[in-house]
């Protein structure tokens, strides 16, 4: 009786050759992912109350024991379009060898494929390694991430090691990390990816790279179904944009215009145009080679920054023509070369050699036109300057010529007399004045 069971057994259990190669009847098509009840393969571990089944197969099988740390484990050797079914996750590799008919963990070897099947990321890598239980799995060999947002562009992010949990959807990586975005490119040693926020943070001193743009901060978060890209603590932005300007002679020449943007916080996002939108603030900088522009808060709009906003606190040092704006409420428009400054407005002519300030001008509204080297001001006007106050509600000031002209009962205060004319033309470096049409002393 013995002898027959024992026969039994070998028969059951050895392949048989009939002239032919048969597969281990064990194994279920690696084509479709339905769960075939075979006994002993994807068999939950009945030890463990948060066990769950896990299914495999491959086109061909191997079987063996050995002592792992002291135990006898068996191994299933998997070739041929070898796979591991997690929950929703696919696993794929060449070669995949198997540890304990639980599969509670596994060795992915040559050509490692992963794919979440319920939010469509993809992993590929070289070898990997996973983890049933702590539901991890880990690739190297040039491992390599990617996903589609929401608005269907795909970002691919490669590093040297990329380690996923499988019930979180957090995914860390770990040296020389890459994130290729259509609209960025961010290097970093470090990185997390967390697919339930579609965030990706980095570690400090991270860099960006974009179409004539490039990006550095101590903190980097990138929201990436929103394309939002948020840095902080000692952010800077390098931008660079092709201009065109007038010589001196009136003749256009195009060049290249290096703009710097830098402050505590930088945010990056499309606006409602698409248009590609920087803000900055805490001690927030913008800085042009003609141009000097502080605030507690800037918005720069457009990948060329064709429309700048400044927001409390602003300061505009005009190094061309040497003069220093301020207010709190500041717009200027680069294609119109139209710069509109309020609430509280200032501007004070500078010294050429020295930087110091010769008069102010102080207004409820300034409009400087640059293509046409005009400032129209407007309301409630007062200039001081070292030995004279002058008044009025219309003013325009002139770039060539570099003088004020006042209008709208303007007056002028020397030594305590007020004088009174049609019009005054102030030079504001020179601090002398010409009064015109109907001049007359007194209240």
């Amino acid at each position: 009786m013995k002898r027959i069971l024992v026969l039994f057994y070998l028969l059951f259990f050895l392949p048989v050759h009939l002239g032919s190669h048969s597969r281990p009847p064990l194994l279920f098509s690696a084509e479709t992912l339905d769960p075939k009840s075979f006994q002993g393969i994807g068999e939950a571990d009945p030890k463990r109350k948060e066990s769950f089944p896990t299914f495999w197969g491959a086109n061909a099988l191997t079987q063996e024991d050995r002592e792992v740390q002291g135990l006898k484990v068996t191994i299933f050797s998997l070739e041929g379009g070898a796979w591991i079914q997690h929950k929703k996750v696919k696993l794929g590799a060449n070669r995949i060898e198997v540890f304990g008919k639980e599969a509670y963990k596994a060795f992915l070897k040559n050509g490692v494929h992963i794919e979440d099947q319920e939010n469509g990321t993809v992993m590929r890598a070289g070898v990997g390694e996973y983890d049933k239980y702590s539901e991890m799995v880990y690739i190297k060999e040039r491992p390599r991430l990617s996903f589609r947002d929401k608005t269907g562009k795909t970002t691919i992010i490669s590093a040297k090691q990329i380690d996923r949990e499988l019930n979180t959807k957090i995914t860390k990586l770990h040296g020389g990390v890459i994130v290729n975005h259509p609209e960025v490119t961010i290097f970093c040693a470090e990185a997390v990816f967390k697919e339930s926020e579609h965030l990706i943070t980095t570690d400090p001193n991270p860099i960006l790279i974009s179409k004539n743009r490039y990006l550095s901060g101590k903190k980097l978060s990138f929201y990436t179904n929103e394309s939002r890209i948020l840095l902080e603590e000692n952010t800077v932005l390098f931008q660079s944009s092709e201009e065109t300007k007038k010589d001196p002679e009136g003749n256009e020449k195009k060049q290249t215009v290096l703009t710097i943007l830098k402050g505590d916080k930088i945010e990056s996002r499309p606006n409602e145009e698409n248009d590609r939108t920087v803000m900055i603030s805490g001690n927030a900088t913008v800085l042009r080679k003609d141009m000097k522009i502080t605030s507690d808060n800037i918005e720069s709009v457009g990948k060329d920054s064709h429309i700048i906003k400044a927001r409390k606190n602003i300061k505009v040092h005009d190094r061309e023509n040497n003069l220093l704006l301020s207010g709190n409420v500041f717009d200027y428009f680069r294609n119109e070369n139209y710069l509109h400054l309020t609430d509280e407005g200032k501007m004070e002519f500078l010294d050429k050699n020295s930087d110091q300030v010769t008069s102010t001008i102080t207004a409820q509204e300034f409009e400087r036109f640059l293509d046409q080297k005009e400032t129209v001001i407007r309301g409630n006007i007062w200039i001081k300057s070292k030995s004279t106050e002058a008044q009025g509600e219309y003013a325009t000031y002139f770039e060539n010529d570099e003088s004020v002209l006042l209008e709208g009962n303007p007056r002028i205060n020397r030594s305590g007399k007020i004088l009174r004319a049609g019009k005054i033309v102030f030079y504001p470096r020179e601090g002398r004045s010409i009064l015109t049409e109907g001049v007359h002393l007194g209240n």
